[in-house]
């Protein structure tokens, strides 16, 4: 369907140029006296611990135009006002940490501010395993889930995560330009029955699931909801309260793993890193879990253990061929490894890529069957 050979090519071209995004970054922020992140939201929050392990350099101001958090503290940071703002625009760095960013972007741009820049922090993850990664191995399985690929769209998103981690062009709107609505229901790819078993994996506070509802108009068979965080298991359980059906919600306070085990994690936190914390929870396999349950559709977003959580699934897969909506942005190595294993799992199903914020999360592949 694409002309590999062409995209060998590409790729090849881009790696040559040994792209270093945190030292890009290093590069801004050296030549203004002050760092700005504009946002004080969960984008902030989810980039301050990167920045501060990759960067160094400290964030001196937030900025947000919400005039409740004028003169608060985020994260240790003073958040200043706009106006504020607009007194040191040429003694700044100014990073946009606003999902839908492009307005802030040009207002900041219309009033001739020194520097205004979009931050990823999935790079800046990146950068350091972009310089170590076999080079011929990481071009070699770009071009198989390249040559996997269902559709054009599909080819769009895919090109447009490589042009941007390997900084092929600085297009504050490269994301933007293939982000859609639906996310985990994109309607030309997920066609849902009034019979669906929903398996929902990072359920967090039942978002998902409320949206699953909505696009199968309260018609279906199960849910089964997975949530490892104490905080953000308390709220499922209250909104599920409120939901038509609710009977046939079935939730589980605890992780889904390649194994069953005891872990750590940080409690209460929208990017709850397994390891690292304070929490302590329950991980188990989900062929353990469901193993008499018909699964009709696989969804995960659990920051990073996509693939372990995949392995653990993998019979449940095997065999009854759910679709699964799979998030890949939380590792670049994903892009490629969550694919090609979906395809070692089922040969024939059908992947797509589809892309759903403006900034550089929530990348989801598809797989049909």
């Amino acid at each position: 369907m694409h002309n590999h050979s062409q995209m060998r090519k590409h790729l090849i071209e881009l790696l040559a140029k040994n792209r270093n995004y945190q030292q890009e970054i290093k590069d801004i922020v050296k030549q203004y006296e002050h760092v700005v992140f504009y946002g004080c939201g969960a984008i902030f929050n989810s980039i301050v611990d990167t920045w501060n392990l990759y960067i160094g350099r400290k964030i001196d101001f937030c900025c947000d135009s919400n005039s409740d958090k004028w003169g608060n503290s985020f994260r240790g940071i003073k958040c200043i006002s706009p106006k504020e703002l607009i007194l040191i625009k040429d003694k700044c760095a100014v990073f946009v940490t606003i999902g839908e960013f492009k307005p802030v972007f040009n207002l900041l741009q219309h009033n001739r501010f020194a520097s205004v820049n979009i931050i990823y922090k999935p790079d800046l993850d990146a950068t350091d395993f972009l310089a170590s990664y076999e080079h011929d191995e990481m071009v070699a399985n770009l071009c198989k889930i390249y040559d996997f690929l269902s559709d054009q769209q599909s080819v769009r998103v895919f090109d447009s995560i490589i042009s941007r981690v390997f900084g092929y062009g600085n297009i504050p709107e490269i994301m933007m330009n293939v982000c859609e609505k639906h996310q985990y229901f994109p309607l030309d790819i997920i066609k849902l029955t009034e019979n669906e078993s929903f398996v929902d994996i990072g359920a967090f506070n039942g978002d998902t699931i409320n949206k699953f509802i909505d696009h199968c108009q309260s018609r279906f068979d199960n849910i089964f909801a997975f949530e490892l965080d104490a905080i953000n298991f308390k709220a499922l359980q209250e909104n599920i309260k409120l939901i038509p059906n609710h009977d046939k919600i079935k939730i589980f306070n605890v992780g889904i793993w390649d194994c069953e085990c005891d872990i750590a994690y940080n409690i209460g936190k929208t990017e709850s890193s397994i390891g690292n914390g304070d929490g302590k929870g329950h991980l188990i396999p989900l062929d353990g879990v469901l193993i008499n349950e018909k699964v009709t559709f696989i969804k995960m977003d659990i920051e990073g253990a996509e693939p372990k959580a995949l392995r653990g699934a993998q019979n449940i897969i095997r065999m009854q061929k759910p679709k699964l909506a799979i998030c890949i942005y939380h590792n670049f190595k994903h892009l490629w490894e969550i694919p090609l294993y979906i395809k070692e799992l089922v040969p024939e199903y059908n992947i797509y890529l589809r892309h759903h914020t403006d900034l550089a999360y929530e990348t989801v592949c598809y797989a049909i069957y």
